[in-house]
């Protein structure tokens, strides 16, 4: 089944590339990170060609919950022991800058995509997440980070997080790279890539620097570790009671769930009770998922009638931090968003189109695919 964001919206419908063709940059991919890419290249003036094997935003980006976070996906005192405390508040940074440019853009370029800044609710599992999670408050309030305890939920609450419809958000996006000078071409998949040049199922771009940008599917046409993993999801009709009051994080971001503005229950993740099942490129539905999915949705609210249920697949990179840069073949990524493509995408598509000035940023080596 289609994930409800996908099944609420048409296709823009952007023609097919059937003859060769040059750009100044050439975009393999039109999730989060392709569009954001293009949309940054483009308003600097070169020439791009975006092509996606689907339509925009029908992979993973239109296959998540819609969560703008701060952040990895775990706690920052977990942050903190994988990466270095310094690391780590580089990271948070970069997340924030990411929110405030999605703040910017969908202010700047209108796009309806239900943005709101509810905050989010990280939830403890256990009592060592618990101990971790009030350590980590503690140390972001440090860092002028909004952030309050909630000691009966086990919880806490970050107040500048977001939340969005990641279809909306990306077509709109899509939309804005366009008018400012891209093309698009949906159907179109990409058989090779080289630093100069994309070779379709039908043409070929000419281009003076390729990116690559299809996530959990680069090592089809670049060598990139990333790991292809399978997240589910389902959601309901309406609901007419508040169940949950903002997006929520829980179990080390294992599982996750938020309402609507319209009433409807998105619950997701549970990947962690059949980790060896959850690899892989295959976009279905298992019961055992499923069934653990609608076991939490019943127990927070039995009435609500399911009417989405859907798989989609995530980038793993082997730190769990994005590759944004160039490889050794000389091809550029920005991919490995590791289940946060909404988190980093439309921030690492500016590092991109710094990167392709000349510009080198801090993140350039924090980031780079080539790191340890």
């Amino acid at each position: 089944m289609t994930s409800i964001w996908l099944d609420e919206i048409a296709p823009d419908g952007y023609p097919s590339l059937d003859e060769d063709t040059t750009a100044d940059v050439a975009i393999v991919g039109a999730g989060v990170a392709g569009v954001a890419t293009a949309y940054h290249v483009s308003r600097g003036g070169a020439k791009v060609v975006v092509v996606e094997a689907r339509t925009v935003a029908e992979a993973a980006s239109g296959r998540n919950a819609g969560f703008l976070l701060a952040g990895v996906a775990e706690n920052f005192v977990a942050a903190a022991r994988r990466y270095g405390e310094n690391r780590a508040l580089h990271i948070w940074r970069l997340t924030e800058h990411n929110q405030r440019l999605v703040r910017e853009i969908v202010a700047r370029e209108r796009i309806r995509c239900d943005l709101a800044w509810n905050g989010s609710a990280q939830i403890a599992g256990d009592d060592e997440e618990w101990a971790e999670v009030r350590e980590s408050a503690a140390r972001l309030k440090k860092e002028a980070v909004r952030v309050r305890l909630v000691p009966e939920d086990r919880s806490a609450i970050y107040d500048g997080d977001g939340e969005l419809h990641p279809v909306r958000y990306v077509r709109g996006l899509a939309r804005a790279a366009v008018k400012a000078g891209a093309r698009i071409h949906e159907g179109t998949r990409a058989i090779t890539a080289t630093k100069s040049e994309v070779r379709t199922d039908r043409a070929r771009i000419r281009a003076g620097a390729v990116v690559v940008c299809v996530n959990a599917y680069s090592q089809h046409l670049v060598r990139l570790r990333v790991r292809p993993v399978r997240g589910q999801m389902l959601a309901t009709a309406p609901v007419a009671r508040r169940v949950f009051e903002r997006p929520a994080y829980a179990n080390r971001g294992y599982r996750y769930w938020r309402q609507r503005p319209d009433g409807r229950l998105l619950v997701g993740g549970w990947r962690d009770t059949a980790v060896d099942e959850e690899v892989g490129e295959d976009e279905r539905t298992t019961s055992r998922i499923q069934k653990q999915l609608e076991g939490f949705l019943r127990e927070r609210c039995a009435e609500a009638e399911i009417t989405h249920r859907w798989a989609g697949t995530m980038g793993f990179s082997h730190d769990a931090l994005p590759y944004v840069g160039h490889l050794a073949s000389g091809v550029f990524v920005n991919a490995g968003f590791t289940g946060h493509g909404m988190a980093f995408a439309t921030a690492t598509g500016e590092l991109i189109a710094d990167l392709l000035r000349g510009e080198k940023r801090p993140e350039t080596d924090l980031l780079a695919p080539d790191r340890p």
